[in-house]
C-alpha cells in the first residue's frame, strides 16, 4: 500500500461522497486506502460510507474526540508508505495523489507536503501561511482587524506576498489537505491530541521544522475544498471558542514567555499557595472568634474585641508561614500526595499554636483569649488543607487537559530510552510531555534515527525544543557528562532525574554522611522499630474491628442480593501472606477491579483481626509471583499483606515488576505515620471497590519463558 488516505468526519454526510468518489480510482487501483474516522456523527455519515463505499475502512470512535485524536486513529490503523490526511468537504482532483508521491520521493527533506486548496469555481485558496506573530494575532483575533485595513503583518501572515502557482518551502499549510512521510511521522510523533481543534496543523509543521524536516507548497496538485471556516464567522461560537483554547495551548507550548514562567514557576507556586495560607489562617481566626463569641456563656473570663487582635492577627500569620516554610511546604511538588501534604500541615499548624500561646507565658502578656487558638487550629487545618487540595484537584485537571506539561527529553540507548518515554507520557498525572530521546549510544542523526540528536548537543537541544526536564536513564552517561548535565540544569534553571539502581539503597531514616572527607550512605540504629511493630498490630486491631462492624450491615445486605440471583456473594483467591505461607482472601463479586465495596467484605476485615493480613500493607501476591520477588524483594514477606497500599493509588493498571518496586519501597520506608497517610488516600477506593489490575508485560512474560525453559 502506497497511500493511505485518512479522513475525520463529523457531520459530514453531505460532503463525505463527493469525497470518496474522486478517491474511487486510486484506492480500485491499490495505490491508496480510504479509512474514514467518525466522531459520533448524529447524522447519516457513516451509513453514507458503508452503503456507497464498501471499499473505504470505517472507524467509529463512539465520542467525538476532536481532530487530532481522530487523525492519530487512523493513522494508527494505516499501511501506507505515505499519509493524506484530508478534510470531508474536499474533492482531490485527478493525478494529484500521483504528484504528490513522486514530489515526496524527489524531496528527501520533504516532511509534510500540501497541495494547492481551491474553492469549487477554481479560486484559489490561501492555504499556506508564515507562523503567528503576536500582531498577526491581535489584527485576525480581535475587532481591530475590522477597523486597521490592508495591515501588513497579516499580508505577510497570509503570504499574499507569494504566488500561490508555484512551489515552494513554507512555515505551515492548512489541516485540511496534508500529504506526510510516514518516516516522518515515527520521528516526530503524531498529531498532538491536546489540540482538539485548530492548531494541530500549525504544531505539527512547527514540529517538523524543528527535527530538521521541511513543509512545501506543491502547486502542481490540486483539491477542491468548500473551506467553511467558522471560527472567524463570530466571535461568540462554539467554534470561535475552541479556535481561543487552540491557540492558548499552543502559546503555552512553544512561547517564550511561558517557557520562562514554566522554569521559574517556583515563585509563582509558592507565592500563590503563601496567599492561600494567609487566607485560610486568617478565615480560622474569624470562625474561631465567632465561636468563641457563640460560646461565651460557657467560659468565666470575657472576650476581648475583635479589634484588639490587630497585632496577634500579624504575628499570627508571620509564626504561621515561618512555621510552613521551616517544615518545607513552600518546596511545592506536584507529585506531593494529598493526604502527605495534610499530615504535614497539621503538624505545622499545630507546632506553630504551640508556640503562639507560649508566648504570652513567656512575655507575661495576655491580650486574647487562648481558646480562640485552641479553636483556630482545626479551622486552620481544614480550610488550608481543603484550599491546597483544591488547588492541586484543579492543576490535575489543568494536567487530563494537556496545559502545564513539563516538557522533557530522554537521555539514553534509543530503544531504552523510548520505552521510558511510553511510560512517561501513560500517566497524565505526572504531567510529562516528552519531546523525544537523546541519544547516548554514538554520534546520531536525529532526522534518520528518529532522536533529538547526540547527548553531545543536549544544550543546544534543550534549547531548541523548550525543554524543562532531563531524565537520565542508569548508565546512560558517565560520571563527567552527569555533573554537566547537572550543570546545565542549574545554568539553565531546567529539572535533571537520573534514574539509577542505587536509589534504592536511600530508604528509610538513611541519609548522606561524611566520613573523613567521603560521602557515605548512613543507615542510623531504628530503637523504636519493635514498638512501632506492636503500635502498628494495635492499630490494625482497631481499625479491623471498626471496619468489620461498620461492613456488618452491607455484607448481609449483600450476601442476601447475591443468594437471590443465584450468586456466590464471593470469591476466593490464593494468595501469599506474612512470611510466603498461602493465605485465603475474599474478594467480593466476581474480582473484577471495579467490584462492590470493601465494606461489604466482612471476611477480608476478620483476616486483619486475626493477624493474616494488615489494613496497610504490601499486594498480596498470587504464589505465581513468588519467585519473580529477587533476594532483595523478600523481605517484604516480613509484614503482611494490606486490605489498602500504594498498590491501591495511581492508573488502573500496572505491571508486576513496578508493583513489586513499589511495594519494596513501602516495606522500606515503613511508619505509622506513613500507613495513616495511605488510609487516608485510598479509603474512597475501599468503599469504591477500586483494585488494580496487574498486567504481565510482554518483557516479563519473556522472562517467564525463559524460566520454565
Amino acid at each position: 500500500m502506497t497511500v493511505s488516505i485518512i479522513i475525520v468526519t463529523y457531520n459530514s454526510a453531505r460532503v463525505i461522497g463527493a469525497c470518496l468518489e474522486s478517491l474511487a480510482a486510486e484506492c480500485a487501483s491499490g495505490l491508496a486506502e480510504a479509512i474514514v474516522v467518525d466522531n459520533a456523527s448524529a447524522d447519516d455519515s457513516v451509513r453514507v460510507v458503508r452503503d456507497r463505499f464498501p471499499w473505504a475502512t470505517v472507524i467509529e470512535s463512539g465520542d467525538n474526540l476532536g481532530y487530532s485524536k481522530g487523525v492519530n486513529l487512523g493513522i494508527q490503523s494505516a499501511r501506507g508508505r505515505f499519509l493524506l490526511i484530508l478534510n470531508p468537504d474536499t474533492v482531490v482532483r485527478r493525478g494529484t495523489l500521483r504528484r504528490l508521491i513522486d514530489f515526496v520521493e524527489k524531496t528527501p527533506d520533504a516532511g509534510i507536503v500540501g497541495p494547492k486548496l481551491v474553492f469549487h469555481d477554481g479560486t484559489v485558496q490561501l492555504s499556506c501561511r508564515r507562523f503567528y506573530t503576536f500582531r498577526v494575532l491581535i489584527m485576525r483575533r480581535t475587532p481591530l482587524g475590522k477597523i486597521v485595513k490592508n495591515s501588513k503583518a497579516v499580508s505577510d501572515h497570509l503570504m499574499l506576498d507569494f504566488d500561490h502557482n508555484t512551489t515552494r518551502e513554507v512555515d505551515w499549510l492548512l489541516g485540511a489537505a496534508m500529504f506526510v512521510r510516514r518516516e516522518a511521522v515515527d520521528n516526530v510523533g503524531m498529531m498532538d491530541e491536546r489540540f482538539f481543534l485548530y492548531f494541530e496543523d500549525v504544531d505539527w509543521c512547527y514540529r517538523m521544522k524543528q527535527r530538521g524536516l521541511k513543509v512545501y507548497y506543491l502547486a502542481d496538485a490540486v483539491i477542491e475544498h468548500g473551506y467553511k471556516r467558522e471560527s472567524a464567522q463570530a466571535v461568540l461560537n462554539r467554534s470561535f471558542a475552541a479556535h481561543l483554547v487552540s491557540l492558548f495551548r499552543y502559546y503555552e507550548k512553544w512561547n517564550p514567555v511561558f517557557y520562562f514562567l514554566k522554569r521559574y514557576r517556583e515563585v509563582l507556586k509558592v507565592t500563590l499557595f503563601l496567599l492561600l495560607d494567609l487566607l485560610a489562617f486568617n478565615a480560622a481566626f474569624f470562625a474561631a472568634y465567632g465561636l468563641r463569641v457563640l460560646l461565651a456563656d460557657v467560659f468565666t473570663n470575657p472576650i476581648f474585641s475583635v479589634r484588639a487582635y490587630h497585632r496577634f492577627l500579624f504575628f499570627e500569620n508571620l509564626l504561621f508561614v515561618f512555621t510552613f516554610a521551616f517544615i518545607g511546604l513552600y518546596r511545592i511538588r506536584r507529585e506531593t500526595r494529598v493526604a502527605e501534604e495534610l499530615f504535614t500541615i497539621t503538624r505545622a499548624i499545630v507546632v506553630a499554636s504551640v508556640l503562639l500561646m507560649t508566648s504570652t507565658y513567656l512575655s507575661q502578656i495576655r491580650t486574647y483569649s487562648r481558646m480562640v487558638v485552641v479553636f483556630m487550629v482545626p479551622f486552620a487545618i481544614l480550610f488550608d488543607g481543603l484550599l491546597r487540595a483544591g488547588v492541586r484537584r484543579l492543576h490535575r485537571r489543568l494536567l487530563a487537559y494537556k496545559v502545564d506539561l513539563k516538557r522533557a527529553c530522554v537521555v539514553g540507548p534509543r530503544d531504552a530510552a523510548r520505552e521510558i518515554e511510553a511510560r512517561l507520557m501513560k500517566d497524565d498525572a505526572l504531567g510529562f510531555d516528552v519531546v523525544g530521546v537523546v541519544d547516548t549510544a554514538g554520534q546520531s542523526d536525529g532526522i534518520l534515527t528518529g532522536t533529538l540528536g547526540p547527548v553531545e548537543n543536549i544544550e543546544r537541544i534543550v534549547e531548541r525544543y523548550r525543554i524543562q526536564h532531563v531524565v537520565v536513564l542508569p548508565h546512560a552517561v558517565g560520571e563527567e557528562l552527569l555533573a554537566e548535565l547537572v550543570a546545565l540544569g542549574r545554568r539553565r534553571v531546567i529539572d535533571v532525574t537520573v534514574l539509577t539502581d542505587y536509589a534504592g539503597l536511600v530508604f528509610h531514616q538513611a541519609r548522606v554522611a561524611d566520613l573523613q572527607g567521603r560521602p557515605v550512605i548512613f543507615y542510623p540504629r531504628d530503637t523504636r522499630y519493635l514498638l512501632d511493630r506492636f503500635a502498628k498490630r494495635a492499630l490494625d486491631l482497631v481499625f479491623g474491628i471498626a471496619f468489620a462492624v461498620v461492613s456488618l450491615p452491607g455484607y448481609v445486605l449483600y450476601s442476601l442480593y447475591a443468594f437471590s440471583r443465584a450468586r456466590k456473594p464471593f470469591v476466593y483467591s490464593q494468595r501469599l501472606g506474612a512470611r510466603g505461607k498461602p493465605l485465603v482472601v475474599p474478594v467480593a463479586g466476581n474480582g473484577q477491579p471495579d467490584g462492590p465495596s470493601d465494606f461489604v467484605n466482612l471476611p477480608l476485615f476478620w483476616l486483619v483481626v486475626i493477624g493474616k493480613m494488615s489494613i496497610v500493607g504490601p499486594y498480596p501476591l498470587r504464589p505465581q509471583d513468588a519467585e519473580h520477588v529477587g533476594r532483595v524483594g523478600r523481605f517484604r514477606f516480613e509484614m503482611r499483606p494490606g486490605v489498602t497500599g500504594y498498590w491501591r493509588m495511581g492508573p488502573s493498571r500496572i505491571s508486576r515488576d513496578d508493583l513489586l518496586v513499589q511495594d519494596t519501597a513501602y516495606v522500606q520506608n515503613w511508619s505509622l505515620a506513613n500507613d495513616g497517610k495511605i488510609i487516608l488516600e485510598t479509603v474512597g477506593h475501599m468503599i469504591g471497590g477500586r483494585q488494580r489490575v496487574l498486567e504481565i508485560t510482554t518483557r516479563e512474560a519473556e522472562g517467564e519463558e525463559r524460566h520454565a525453559g
